[in-house]
């Protein structure tokens, strides 16, 4: 029996020495939870723009006045319907409401309009304006839910997909994961093999094995960004809008970022095991607050200005603008400039801290 509680106990300590099986099995869900709990978890802070149009009546005034006063769940436009509409196709408004003419029973029709583009957080927002219209109806009529005839409908200046919207997310998500991920753990796989350092002591260059290295994960970048494209277009009708050289310089330059974070942090990574666990630290939270699966509105106020710093989020706004909605480089020169600024830091950040061995400093 000892020589069994020995054995288990040698495993027990080889599991928490094991830091890479710590962090997938129990920092990784965690930081999960985390994450998705601070983006759903609660009603604090979440308000969706809503656009009102149509005639006044009792049902018309009581929607408003309850959206009003829905301790700021809600912010509320009333405007003609072209205006709402536009508004809502710009990304201005999260759903419209639409009052129609009194039907058979003396109530309007409602028909909310909402954006599909928008996805998980249209549907969110169209779920609760239903249930504030029923509520309110209810209230008048005397029952639970009142005689009120919803309709449900989706607006697009462009008939975007949803599928449109979610594939440039989805090529963002790659460029970072094979930038951070793959040339963070690929330097300190050289570095432990002594790679580097038998480079050192030849007539090549290291910048010149460096900068081969980096062009290198930049054509896989672009070619599996190809793939990806050609798989959406063939399977899902995804439509590309914009300038395709636009977009390529996009990926371009999004593969560029992310190869100089995973370049910086083989810097100060010790080990492989170390380089890989700091690169899904630094890419995990990204996934999930750049607006990489879903329109990060949907987030707490007070979390959303995080955002602004992750490059991730600029890198998905500069693919889906042209991909999705067409737009040139007016609209997205800002995107391209931080995700330049984030190549010259982590590159500046990353030759400041090589290193040709383990034991060099």
């Amino acid at each position: 029996m000892r020589p069994l509680w020995a054995m288990i106990l040698a495993n027990l300590k080889m599991s928490v020495r094991n830091r890479t099986a710590l962090f997938w099995n129990l920092a990784f869900p965690a930081i999960f939870i985390l994450i998705f709990g601070l983006v759903f978890g609660g009603d604090d802070g979440v308000s969706f723009d809503v656009g009102i149009v149509g005639e006044p009546s009792a049902l018309h005034d009581g929607v408003v006045a309850a959206m009003r006063s829905a301790d700021d769940s809600f912010s509320v436009d009333e405007g003609t319907e072209a205006d709402e509409l536009d508004a809502l196709e710009e990304g201005d408004r999260d759903i419209v409401l639409v009052f129609g003419q009194p039907d058979a029973n003396g109530q309007p029709t409602v028909r909310i309009v909402y954006d599909e583009t928008e996805g998980p957080n249209a549907q969110i927002a169209v779920s609760v304006a239903r249930q504030v219209i029923l509520q309110v109806a209810g209230e008048a009529s005397g029952t639970s839910e009142g005689p009120i005839a919803i309709e449900e409908s989706s607006v697009s200046s462009e008939d975007i997909a949803y599928i449109d919207y979610f594939i440039p997310g989805i090529l963002a998500m790659s460029l970072m994961n094979s930038g951070v991920i793959g040339l963070s753990t690929a330097f300190v796989i050289y570095r432990e093999r002594g790679i580097l350092r038998r480079i050192k002591v030849t007539p090549f260059p290291l910048t010149s094995f460096i900068l081969a290295r980096v062009l290198s994960q930049v054509l896989v970048a672009i070619a599996q960004s190809l793939i990806l494209i050609a798989l959406g277009w063939a399977i899902f009708g995804l439509e590309i809008r914009g300038n395709p050289l636009l977009i390529l310089g996009v990926i371009t330059l999004g593969s560029l970022a992310f190869l100089a974070i995973g370049f910086a942090i083989s810097g100060f990574a010790r080990n492989a095991e170390t380089a890989a666990s700091y690169a899904n630290l630094i890419t995990f939270p990204m996934l999930f607050l750049s607006g990489v699966f879903f329109p990060i509105d949907s987030a707490p106020s007070w979390l959303q200005p995080i955002t602004k710093v992750l490059p991730l989020s600029y890198l998905v706004d500069g693919l889906r603008e042209p991909m999705m909605r067409g737009h040139g480089i007016g609209s997205i020169w800002i995107d391209l400039l931080v995700l330049v600024a984030t190549f010259a830091v982590a590159m500046a950040f990353a030759i400041r801290f090589f290193r040709w061995d383990e034991k060099a400093t």
